[in-house]
């Protein structure tokens, strides 16, 4: 993959739960939902170091397999940037939404059109593993893309508890109620790269 954005996630949040959702051919769905909240920073063309971007993203992603490996399909990603919401747009291919953000270290807030959400914070542990990163898809138009996508591990990984007290954008988001995971990760320091998607051949 010739990486062709790359930023650092200053702090990050990954929820996990359970859903019902459909995808589309020819993925299966695993019934996991993910929810990747990160506040980036100094986004730009690799190796160069302005324009950079500090800007803010709520991934939303059903756990599929293709050809029996485990993958992303990405359904929608809030961004606050408008700047970043049409790279993430046109060079991504990336189905963005404009949101609001606020977050510390013991609350994350999305606000868009489409609903809110409230995530609270609490108690995290010393030590946690990082999960593996997978091919991730995205639906365009009537085509399905492959987001390049490369990381390098945050040197802070930990497992957080974590309560839903606004919950009104997860079925917008996938179409489908989510059973939220009580824990998630919290990480820190992620290195976060990617190139243009390519369609999905077959």
């Amino acid at each position: 993959m010739r990486t062709i954005l790359r930023g650092t996630e200053a702090a990050t949040l990954e929820l996990s739960g359970e859903i019902d959702a459909a995808v589309p051919a020819p993925f299966t769905p695993t019934g996991e939902a993910s929810l990747l909240l990160f506040a980036m920073r100094d986004l730009a063309l690799d190796g160069i170091r302005w324009p950079a971007f500090d800007y803010h993203e709520a991934l939303w992603r059903i756990g599929v397999r293709l050809d029996g490996v485990p993958a992303w399909f990405a359904v929608r990603c809030d961004i606050d940037s408008p700047v970043v919401r049409a790279i993430g747009r046109r060079l991504v291919r990336y189905p963005t939404r404009g949101a609001r953000f606020a977050w510390d270290a013991s609350r994350w807030r999305v606000d868009t059109d489409d609903g809110k959400l409230a995530v609270e914070v609490a108690d995290r542990s010393a030590d946690a593993d990082a999960a593996p990163p997978r091919r991730t898809f995205v639906p365009s138009g009537e085509r399905v893309f492959e987001i390049p996508w490369r990381e390098v591990p945050a040197p802070t990984c930990a497992v957080a508890r974590v309560a839903i007290a606004d919950d009104a954008l997860s079925t917008t988001s996938f179409g489908a109620p989510v059973r939220w995971s009580t824990t998630a990760r919290a990480l820190a320091g992620r290195v976060h790269m990617c190139g243009i998607a390519t369609p999905l051949r077959g």
